[in-house]
């Protein structure tokens, strides 16, 4: 029995059904990038995760699916375009962070929504970014749409097979979005942490933005004590996952382009894998190191990831300790 226990544990924790359709909606993206040497296909992959589990947690309908795929691109776009002028790059983050509070405050099963609109929007922007000047974005936008318009295919036939028979006229198959909830304090502290971690990254000039701005959002979750939940989680995941991948990649894993790509898509899949998120967030740390050391054998690269984790989850914390404590004291004046 003892002996069991452990794999007993391992299968309680993955979400399989979830993992199964994460695998089946990536895996033509993954040969496609292997077979044809662009990684555009694999940068592109992160939209097909991004709505199939937005897909999946609000069981959209197509045009519910369409239109969250294109508000991805668009905000994807927007963010690229505010890269050349700091000042409206902090603003385009700020504004983008307090989306996704306003669509919690209409009922907090929409918080996936909100999330899964500004991630991928944050690592595309990234990801894509082609240079700093105007020349260099307008090559980069039509270089890149077909193949985010592509990414949006496995969560349109995933919602139109399992929409057959409802309503033709609804975004989503749910009649309700959750409780609805005072959002001033969240709102508040969102947009101070992601203004600050923006401005951070505008001054200091830091590569990987996305891990810094997205540090300090992930930490406003609704109460201090969720916040307080959610950064220990991140931090155990980073300090401890990101050795572990680099370890991995400079003495364990053979280099190859496969390679990269196979642990790229790992971390993909750990979105959606497990049941915990302390558990997921650690494999996806491990993940993205080993890819970063596999692609470039750099361990300082790969340390961004826990510096600009941390950093973004240091002023995400102090920004709703300092939210929550002005609300306390307006509510006793």
């Amino acid at each position: 029995m003892s002996a069991d226990a452990p794999h007993l544990r391992l299968a309680d924790e993955i979400k399989v059904w979830p993992l199964l359709r994460a695998t089946i909606a990536l895996l033509p993206f993954v040969v496609l990038a292997l077979a044809t040497g662009n990684d555009l296909w694999m940068k592109a992959s992160l939209l097909a995760i991004g709505t199939v589990i937005g897909e999946d947690r609000l069981a959209l309908r197509p045009l519910g699916v369409l239109a969250h795929g294109l508000a991805i691109i668009a905000g994807t776009y927007l963010l690229l375009l505010a890269e050349r002028v700091p000042v409206f790059f902090v603003v385009a983050c700020m504004l983008l962070a307090a989306g996704v509070i306003l669509l919690v405050s209409r009922g907090k099963e929409l918080r996936a929504l909100g999330n899964w609109t500004f991630v991928p929007v944050l690592i595309l922007a990234n990801e894509l970014q082609g240079g700093r000047s105007i020349d260099a974005l307008l090559r980069e936008v039509p270089a890149s749409l077909p193949y985010l318009l592509v990414a949006l295919v496995p969560a349109l036939v995933s919602a139109h097979i399992r929409s057959r028979g409802k309503p033709a006229a609804r975004w989503s198959n749910l009649d309700d979005f959750g409780e609805r909830a005072p959002f001033g304090e969240d709102l508040a502290a969102m947009l101070a942490s992601v203004g600050i971690a923006a401005v951070m990254v505008v001054l200091w000039h830091m590569d990987r933005a996305q891990w810094v701005i997205w540090g300090a959002a992930s930490i406003v979750t609704g109460s201090v004590d969720t916040a307080r939940t959610k950064l220990a989680n991140r931090a155990f995941g980073v300090i401890v996952g990101v050795p572990i991948g680099i370890v991995l990649g400079r003495f364990v894993v053979p280099h190859s382009d496969i390679a990269v790509t196979l642990a790229t898509l790992a971390a993909f899949l750990t979105l959606v894998a497990f049941q915990r998120y302390v558990v997921g967030y650690f494999f996806r740390c491990v993940f993205v190191a080993l890819a970063i050391m596999l692609a470039n054998q750099s361990a300082a690269d790969a340390f961004e990831r826990l510096t600009h984790v941390l950093a973004g989850g240091v002023i995400g914390i102090v920004c709703v300790f300092g939210a929550h404590a002005v609300a306390r004291r307006l509510s006793r004046r």
